[in-house]
């Protein structure tokens, strides 16, 4: 949820740049709206929670606002039913959203999410985003990125925290995506031991875990996976209080390594350099943003082991995750990472 909100947010900067006078508000999941702060092209944020959203009775209620504001354009990037329901309540004189069963009558303007390849080698979903914008102007700036805005204090904020937990920010620093949003997007945890290990005895960084605090024991789990040597480099209790916090420290990072997700698109965002391990059943083409084998590096099961999917694709494997998650041996990534220790340490 949180990488879809900060790739979404190129289509307000394209907006921008057709309709440098317009006012754009952004509406959003509530706690991702640290993600969108100082950002130039939102003017104004509607924040909604994850579980009204999913209620008719309350996107009822917030068509009756969109329609008081009088909008002269609404853009459905989620493109779910709620979301179609919304577009076609809003009132919007002008609705653009993907082409799907509902569209004819959610949207005055529907677009076939079939990104070019040509343009887009990888991060699929970003051509997805602008292609929403397509109807709207022939000057569509394809190779717009996701970015996040940080303040001078902000930047600061995060060097002074990093200080206070004992972190020599003349030494690398690594954040660690140990855990994915689920146990079907998450690297068997003695895997990620294994990479952790090779890390630090290849690096020497220091170590800092990225988890919520409900996957607190799990990260802990992963820690005791990890040979001495390295836990001694892993500030374990180095928690960020807040997905602002953890922004202001993530740019401080030499780098961001470990599970795909909503972290390692934060760490593209602030141009830090990432290491991705996709989900087996991950279509790893749609968010490989910026891959280029030196400063962004992302790794499949398939990329190794072609053979397993057959003619299969990977979304397709999704009932298989937890097995072909067994296959894929962190030696298997282990050249890679040497790619990316070398280029970015």
């Amino acid at each position: 949820m949180l990488g879809d909100v900060l790739t979404s947010t190129i289509i307000a900067d394209q907006l921008k740049i057709t309709y440098p006078d317009a006012h754009l508000d952004y509406l959003i999941i509530a706690h991702a709206d640290a993600l969108v702060k100082y950002h130039p092209a939102i003017d104004g944020l509607i924040k909604v929670s994850t579980s009204d959203f999913e209620k008719i009775s309350f996107i009822i209620s917030l068509s009756r606002k969109l329609k008081h504001k009088k909008y002269d354009l609404l853009i459905d990037a989620y493109g779910k039913n709620n979301s179609a329901l919304l577009s076609f309540l809003s009132g919007a004189t002008r609705r653009i959203g993907y082409k799907k069963w509902f569209s004819s009558l959610a949207y005055t303007d529907a677009v076939k999410n079939n990104p070019d390849p040509s343009i887009y080698k990888t991060g699929l979903a970003l051509g997805s985003r602008m292609l929403l914008t397509s109807p709207l102007t022939k000057d569509v700036k394809w190779h717009l990125k996701p970015k996040i805005y940080l303040t001078d204090l902000e930047k600061v904020e995060g060097k002074k925290w990093l200080y206070e937990q004992g972190i020599d920010l003349e030494q690398p620093l690594t954040m660690v995506s140990v855990l994915g949003s689920s146990k079907n997007k998450t690297l068997p945890y003695s895997y990620m031991a294994k990479v952790l290990d090779k890390l630090v005895t290849t690096t020497g960084s220091q170590l800092l875990f990225n988890y919520i605090p409900s996957q607190k024991e799990e990260a802990h789990a992963i820690f005791s996976a990890c040979s001495t040597l390295t836990q001694q480099h892993i500030f374990i209790n180095a928690f960020a209080p807040s997905i602002r916090d953890f922004l202001k420290i993530l740019s401080h990072c030499t780098s961001i390594i470990g599970n795909e997700g909503g972290a390692i698109n934060m760490g593209k965002a602030l141009d830090i350099p990432t290491f991705t391990v996709f989900s087996p059943w991950i279509n790893k083409s749609s968010w490989n943003v910026s891959e280029d084998g030196q400063k962004n590096i992302s790794v499949h099961l398939q990329d190794y082991q072609p053979e397993l999917y057959g003619d299969l694709l990977p979304k397709q494997m999704k009932a298989q995750a937890i097995e072909l998650y067994k296959q894929f041996a962190p030696e298997l990534m282990f050249g890679d990472l040497d790619q990316f220790f070398k280029e970015n340490y």
